[in-house]
């Protein structure tokens, strides 16, 4: 029984609970922004358009979004690793090689993309760069 109960969980209530976390997260800044919206008009000031009309994630910039795909890559490999010596200490437990050479295969496709975007994205990170400055 507690062989089926940890699968349906990791499988099925695990994403459900991340999705959710993740609109209901979107949800309350789109209410905090509703909410200065209206007070600013009830006030009769003002209104900046921009903040209503930028996304977080175009904020971040060229080189934190290779940066992330890094961060994402090493945490992968990291993982991969662990399970794969895990997986040398418990006897029998080949869905363990399985797991880990997805995670390698996975934090390793992050490396190639960090390293190739880096090298083609080179011109339009130093010109996002002068632009800050």
């Amino acid at each position: 029984m507690v062989e089926i109960i940890v699968p349906i969980g990791v499988c099925v209530v695990l994403p459900v609970m991340v999705v959710w976390l993740v609109f209901r997260s979107r949800n309350h800044i789109v209410d905090r922004k509703a909410e200065v919206l209206l007070k600013a008009i009830e006030n009769g000031q003002d209104i900046d358009p921009e903040m209503f009309a930028s996304d977080d994630r175009s904020k971040r910039s060229l080189k934190m979004n290779l940066l992330g795909k890094l961060q994402t890559g090493i945490i992968l490999v990291i993982m991969g690793a662990g399970l794969v010596a895990c997986a040398m200490l418990i006897p029998g437990k080949d869905s363990l090689f399985i797991i880990a050479s997805i995670l390698l295969a996975i934090g390793i496709g992050f490396f190639v993309s960090f390293f190739v975007g880096r090298k083609w994205m080179e011109a339009e990170i130093k010109e996002e760069e002068n632009q800050v400055l």
